[in-house]
């Protein structure tokens, strides 16, 4: 069971920001709190999903295994991101994902079930949801098309722009938040191509980077990239 000061912090995510007092309280009933070492699973690809998730602290990674057995970085998720929540709508329940703790890590973990209850009897909610998880749907639909369509380079200059913008930062110095190995094949590159492009930009006078910090020198060059 949640907390009363987490439960007013849920309120800042699209899921729970419609819900009563009421409502909210009997999510935080049916609530847990996980924590995760690194490298510690909360969950396997293609098991029945009873929960959905919102990352407390730490990283999680969300990834799938190939045809080939090769792992795919499918996302890593920050503080306060939600995941699997869309599973819960669909007609077989089983993570099409692996998560696993990046770094020590705790999860609030919300059952699909009270989730669902309130949902049916709460139209406002549905309709909100619908259009959230449809914006978010495009915004997948976009990024897949980067990461078929344009180049290696153009993914990861899009990557350290995202960043920037995430970060409400103009210019400046970005600490990569996942390790080159994870970030490379989150974004669908082989880590030496990473590295080989870290240094072209450098080259170009676009970034320096030492480790995971990375400076961007020229973010107005970075932002028109092609």
């Amino acid at each position: 069971m949640l907390h009363a000061l987490t439960t007013a912090s849920l309120r800042r995510h699209y899921l729970f920001n419609k819900l009563s007092e009421d409502e909210l309280a009997r999510i935080g009933e049916h609530a847990q709190i996980i924590d995760l070492e690194a490298g510690e699973n909360l969950f396997f690809q293609d098991t029945e999903a009873e929960y959905f998730y919102q990352v407390h602290s730490g990283q999680i990674k969300l990834s799938r295994l190939n045809p080939d057995g090769n792992e795919k970085v499918i996302e890593i998720l920050s503080p306060d991101e939600t995941f699997a929540e869309a599973v819960m709508f669909m007609n077989i329940r089983r993570y099409p994902v692996t998560a696993t703790a990046v770094t020590p890590s705790t999860v609030y973990a919300f059952r699909n079930q009270a989730f669902l209850d309130i949902v049916r009897n709460n139209n406002d909610l549905c309709l909100r949801l619908l259009g959230d998880m449809a914006m978010r749907l495009r915004s997948r639909m976009h990024e897949i098309e980067q990461l078929t369509m344009k180049n290696a380079t153009y993914r990861v200059v899009r990557y350290f722009v995202h960043e920037l913008e995430r970060a409400g930062k103009e210019s400046g110095e970005l600490e990569l938040s996942v390790q080159k190995q994870l970030l490379a094949s989150r974004l669908s590159i082989k880590p030496e191509t990473l590295s080989r492009i870290l240094a072209a930009l450098r080259d170009q006078g676009l970034i320096q980077s030492q480790g995971k910090k990375i400076v961007i020198l020229d973010p107005e060059a970075l932002r028109n990239y092609e």
